[in-house]
C-alpha cells in the first residue's frame, strides 16, 4: 500500500510539474514574442526618423536653392533696370549692354516727355451734371398703379 501512495504522489508531482513547466515555457514565450515585437517597433521607428531628415534635409536644399534664384532674379532685375533706364554702376558688366549710349540717353528723354504728356490739367467751372432728376435704374421705387 505504501507503493500505492509513493508511486500516486510520484504521478501527482510530475503532473503538476509538467503544469508549472507548461505555464513558464508559455510564459517565457510570449516574453519573447514581445521582445520581437519591441526590437521591430525600434527598428521602425529608426526608419522612419531618417526617413524624416532625409526629407527635411532635401526641402531645406531645395529652398536654399529657391532662395538663391530668387536672389539672382532681383540682382539680374535691379541690373537691367540700371542699363535700360538709369545710368549704369560700374558694378554693371559692360558686355551685357543691349543699349548703345545714344539710344539709352533717347529712351531716358522719351519718358520724361510721356510722364509730361500723361499730365492733364483740368479747369473745371462747375461740378459734372451727372444726376437726371428722378429715379432710374433697377432699383428705383416704383408707385402702384392707381
Amino acid at each position: 500500500m505504501e507503493y500505492m501512495y509513493a508511486a500516486a504522489w510520484l504521478v501527482a508531482g510530475l503532473v503538476i510539474g509538467a503544469g508549472i513547466a507548461r505555464w513558464l515555457t508559455l510564459k517565457q514565450f510570449n516574453r519573447h514574442k514581445l521582445q520581437l515585437e519591441l526590437e521591430e517597433s525600434q527598428t521602425q521607428l529608426k526608419q522612419y526618423r531618417h526617413d524624416v531628415s532625409e526629407h527635411l534635409e532635401t526641402t531645406n536644399q531645395l529652398m536654399t536653392q529657391l532662395q538663391d534664384n530668387y536672389a539672382r532674379i532681383a540682382r539680374h532685375i535691379a541690373d537691367s533696370k540700371m542699363q535700360l533706364v538709369e545710368r549704369p554702376t560700374e558694378s554693371v558688366r559692360q558686355d551685357i549692354n543691349y543699349l548703345s549710349g545714344d539710344t539709352a540717353a533717347y529712351i531716358r528723354q522719351s519718358l520724361n516727355q510721356i510722364d509730361e504728356k500723361r499730365r492733364v490739367y483740368s479747369t473745371a467751372e462747375q461740378q459734372p451734371l451727372d444726376y437726371s432728376g428722378e429715379a432710374s435704374g433697377l432699383i428705383k421705387e416704383r408707385k402702384p398703379a392707381e
